[in-house]
């Protein structure tokens, strides 16, 4: 392993497949640019933005949201989500994020072991957030 230090400034938006309406995310630590055994991002979502659910094989995630708010899909259940949110998502647990905001929602996610994000395997599609009560 190499070690790092670059300003957030440093790295470029993407725009993720299987991330839809103006998604992007910033690779900040991966296995490629660190050699690491997990992946750190950060996601700026625009207001109805989201990653569909979708579940990974290996991977467990840790999710912190920084700003805005919107609708987390975990397992089956829906959940509001704003500042402050801690969302631990299990290896082979369907999730998926949705902007429902009028502002970016932002948040870092830590993820273990790297995974590609773009595999999309298991994606679905969800109802629209906002049209079915909180579970």
């Amino acid at each position: 392993m190499r070690g790092m230090l670059r300003n957030i400034g440093e790295w470029e938006w993407i725009d993720l497949a299987k991330h839809h309406g103006g998604a992007l995310t910033k690779l900040l630590v991966t296995k490629e640019n660190c050699n690491s055994k997990f992946d750190f991002f950060l996601s700026s979502y625009a207001p109805k933005a989201y990653a569909a659910l979708h579940q990974h094989e290996e991977a467990e995630e840790i999710f912190y949201f920084i700003e805005g708010e919107g609708v987390f899909m975990l397992d089956g259940k829906r959940f509001n989500i704003g500042p402050g949110t801690v969302v631990y998502v299990p290896p082979k647990t369907e999730h998926g994020i949705y902007n429902t905001g009028f502002t970016n929602l932002v948040f870092v996610v830590t993820a273990s072991p790297p995974e590609p994000l773009w595999h999309g395997d298991n994606e679905q599609n969800l109802p629209t957030p906002g049209l079915n009560d909180a579970s």
